[in-house]
């Protein structure tokens, strides 16, 4: 089974080609995904989150607040190493279980949604890496709209990654979503008969 890392910027439309690449029957694991449910009331993700952070991170309801945990980390490199240290081995564990699982199934393809991919010089790792992309002025309203934050909010999200110009030199594909849905479900299907040779 060919393994694919799937990336790019904040907002930039990953999550429209995952859902893109399910309904053509190909697997992707999403690591926003599983680190959301690890850190869910109970997870154990969630006790070491809130026992290095503390409880000014959470809701009424005992969920983590995730604006409140973003305004901390967004802010702080330091603090953004911590939690990605605190959920960085707990992530890698299911990915495994569950690459293992569509390996087994008999899947040609897989993908790994991972933000951070570049960031955290993962390529290596990957028969090949494609990259989904908006200009930075796109990223920035869907930030606002989507999560509901201030320019300075969103800008302080983009500059925790490295710049588009940077991780489209180190893509092997490149997905571009500037324009609509349909012209990147066009892209998609070109993409995928090549990663299949």
């Amino acid at each position: 089974m060919k393994w694919i890392g799937l990336t790019g910027g904040i907002a930039s439309g990953k999550s429209t080609v995952s859902r893109l690449l399910s309904q053509n029957q190909i697997p992707v694991i999403d690591a926003d995904v599983i680190s959301h449910e690890l850190t869910q009331v109970n997870a154990q993700g969630y006790f070491e989150i809130v026992k290095y952070f503390g409880r000014d991170i959470l809701d009424s309801d005992a969920c983590i607040n995730r604006k409140k945990l973003g305004a901390i980390i967004f802010n702080d490199i330091d603090q953004r190493t911590k939690l990605e240290n605190i959920l960085h081995p707990l992530v890698q564990e299911k990915v495994h279980l569950l690459r293992s699982s569509y390996e087994q199934q008999g899947f040609k393809l897989c993908f790994y949604d991972v933000p951070l991919l570049f960031e955290k010089n993962l390529q290596a790792q990957f028969a090949k890496t494609v990259l989904v992309y908006a200009p930075v002025g796109i990223q920035i309203d869907r930030l606002m709209r989507r999560n509901h934050l201030t320019h300075s909010e969103a800008i302080a999200r983009l500059k925790s990654q490295i710049t588009l110009r940077e991780k489209v030199k180190k893509a092997d594909y490149c997905l571009d979503n500037s324009t609509n849905i349909y012209d990147l479900e066009i892209q998609v299907k070109n993409l995928l008969p090549v990663l299949k040779r």
